[in-house]
């Protein structure tokens, strides 16, 4: 069994100064939350039509896209 593939994204402090956060990683787009001191990381682009999640906001338990306000 290998070991997962991890990917330094940077100091937590930057990603916890707000709920979500865009980064990449390679030319993956990832959106990263934070909330009462817990990290999540989800696909950054909005299954939808393909908007940046990085750049929307948390409803709750759902991500919401900046684009049309689809969860």
């Amino acid at each position: 069994m290998s070991a997962p593939d991890w990917h330094d994204l940077g100091p937590a402090e930057e990603f916890a100064s707000a709920t979500i956060s865009p980064t990449q990683v390679g030319r993956v787009r990832l959106a990263v939350t934070h909330v009462s001191g817990q990290f999540g990381v989800v696909s950054g682009v909005c299954s939808h039509v393909g908007g940046p999640l990085g750049e929307g906001r948390l409803d709750g338990a759902y991500v919401v896209c900046p684009w049309h306000n689809w969860k």
